[in-house]
């Protein structure tokens, strides 16, 4: 197979780079390069993880409009113009926020994108990943360092999934042609509270308090039974492969 990933340069992309011998990793440095050739020879799955935020993922505030478009809908739009036989594209939760913030939205426009000219398109709306290349959050600062300070509160909810399931469940999709849109979610969330529980460890808390939603995964558990996992699960995974 000839597999082609963005965002390679970490997280869920440079897991999946980094474990499937031979895939293409495209990044910001070599895209103006590669895009002629792969549009000529085309590939048979495209893995598109990468999400370019410009100050828009954590808050509201994007400081370059026009590298924002081109890191995500522009991007989007181009690898869909690769001959492909399957296209999966990396979405997230935030789509079911109630708030009109930028990085919901331009998820939205991508998954659109993606449903209208991929070929086999599969799109996975993620919570928080696990794996050793994931972003250094407040998560990984604590299981690094005991005594950070956090700015969330003990009872702050979070629904964490793993690198490496993702990349069972991609491969298993492109062997078994499954598409559509799957919230790929743990059956149970997990809080600050009982994180600092698992890790053994007196966590200095904040006050705010995040909450990710409980999304209904009936139809990610109907495809893949052995996924029926709770978050605390999947964080004991995590903190063994640690």
């Amino acid at each position: 197979m000839k597999i082609l990933i963005t965002g390679v340069n970490r997280g869920l992309g440079k897991y999946i780079n980094c474990n499937i011998p031979n895939s293409i990793g495209l990044t910001r440095d070599n895209r103006t390069s590669l895009f002629p050739i792969l549009k000529e020879q085309g590939v048979d799955l495209i893995i598109h993880c990468a999400f370019g935020s410009q100050g828009g993922y954590e808050n509201n505030e994007i400081y370059n409009y026009y590298k924002y478009v081109d890191d995500n809908i522009i991007l989007t739009k181009e690898l869909t113009e690769i001959p492909h036989k399957k296209i999966v594209y990396i979405s997230s939760l935030v789509v079911y926020n109630p708030n009109p913030i930028n990085y919901k939205f331009t998820k939205l426009y991508s998954e659109s994108i993606i449903e209208t000219l991929g070929s086999n398109p599969l799109i996975l709306r993620c919570p928080s990943m696990l794996g050793i290349y994931m972003k250094p959050n407040n998560l990984l600062k604590l299981i690094q360092n005991p005594n950070h300070q956090l700015t969330l509160s003990p009872l702050s909810e979070f629904n964490y999934i793993l690198h490496s399931d993702i990349l069972d469940f991609i491969l298993k999709s492109y062997n078994n042609n499954i598409k559509g849109i799957i919230d790929f979610v743990s059956s149970k969330n997990i809080t600050f509270k009982e994180i600092e529980n698992i890790l053994e460890i007196k966590a200095k808390f904040g006050n705010f308090n995040f909450t990710t939603p409980l999304i209904p995964n009936q139809k990610l558990l109907s495809i893949s039974p052995e996924l029926n996992k709770t978050s605390e699960d999947v964080l004991k995974q995590f903190l063994s492969q640690l």
